[in-house]
Order: structure tokens, then C-alpha cells, then sequence
């Protein structure tokens, strides 16, 4: 079957709309250790906050970041946890993400040594869960995140939604 080349589709351009900046504060690591080509560390999410002009409130004290390094300067997080909104509604939170550092900087970082963000890749996939009438609209949306990590070692983020 010979596929015909069409005209283009007229598609709506990209647009982004900011939705919060995020600091989730961590509990030390929890080393699992290597599972087979990758090592496994788990950060449990302990706290912190998160603002925006449609919503804001803090994390709760449940959740983790499951951080699988692999071999060469990649890592990849998954993470799962529990927003509180200033209006008492709830939010499940769960991300997909990658960062890639050279293991110098991973080092510094550890140290508590600040590492600007631009000096290395760290985004999310975001993923909201939630029965509250005022946000459900965040069931639907496509969300990510630009990220870095504080010297003292909070993971900070500002989160966009394509409209």
C-alpha cells in the first residue's frame, strides 16, 4: 500500500502555562542498592510547598522518589506523593522524570555545594489525580516540570501545563 503525502493539518501551536513553583524537602536516602544495571535510592518526599495563581498549599508527609542511577549520568525518578491545598482539597502527584549530571556535579551536589541548574538536565512528567470540584481540571491536563536541587538539598521545580 503507497501512502499519499497530504497537505499538513493546521495545528494549534504550543502553548505553556506556569502553574506553580514547588520545594519538596526529603528525608536521607534509603539505598536498595544495584537491581541489575542500575542502582536503586529512595528518597522519602517529607514536606515543602508549592505556589501558583490557581493553586497553592503544602506536601504532605507521604510520598517517595524512587531514583534508579544508571551507568554513564543518567537517572531516572519516579515519584508519587500528597498535595494539601491552602482550601484543604487533596491532589495525588505522581512524576516521571530524568536527569542527567556528570557525576562531579552529582558529587557537589551531595556535598551541599550549589550546582546551577543550567549545568545540567532535570525535568518531569507531572501526573494529578484528584475528586476536588475546583481542580479536577488537572485530571486532563498535560503537565511538566523544569527543575533543579538547592545546596540544601531541597528538590525545587516550577511546573507548566500545555494548554
Amino acid at each position: 500500500m503507497e501512502y499519499a503525502k497530504s497537505e499538513a493539518m493546521d495545528l494549534p501551536p504550543l502553548e505553556v502555562e506556569k502553574l506553580f513553583y514547588l520545594e519538596a524537602r526529603c528525608a536521607p536516602k534509603i539505598s536498595i542498592g544495584d537491581i541489575g544495571g542500575r542502582e536503586l535510592n529512595i528518597f522519602p518526599i517529607i514536606g515543602g510547598f508549592f505556589e501558583g495563581e490557581k493553586m497553592r498549599g503544602e506536601i504532605m508527609n507521604l510520598g517517595a522518589d524512587w531514583n534508579y542511577r544508571h551507568s554513564g549520568n543518567l537517572a531516572e525518578m519516579i515519584t508519587r506523593y500528597l498535595l494539601k491545598t491552602d482550601d484543604g482539597e487533596y491532589i495525588s502527584l505522581s512524576t516521571n522524570g530524568r536527569y542527567v549530571n556528570d557525576w562531579e556535579k552529582v558529587l557537589a551536589i551531595r556535598r551541599g555545594e550549589y550546582i546551577d541548574p543550567n549545568q545540567y538536565y532535570f525535568r518531569q512528567h507531572l501526573v494529578f489525580e484528584t475528586g476536588a470540584d475546583k481542580y479536577k481540571w488537572l485530571n486532563g491536563i498535560i503537565a511538566f516540570a523544569v527543575m533543579g536541587i538547592k545546596e540544601t538539598g531541597e528538590i525545587c521545580y516550577n511546573a507548566y501545563m500545555l494548554k
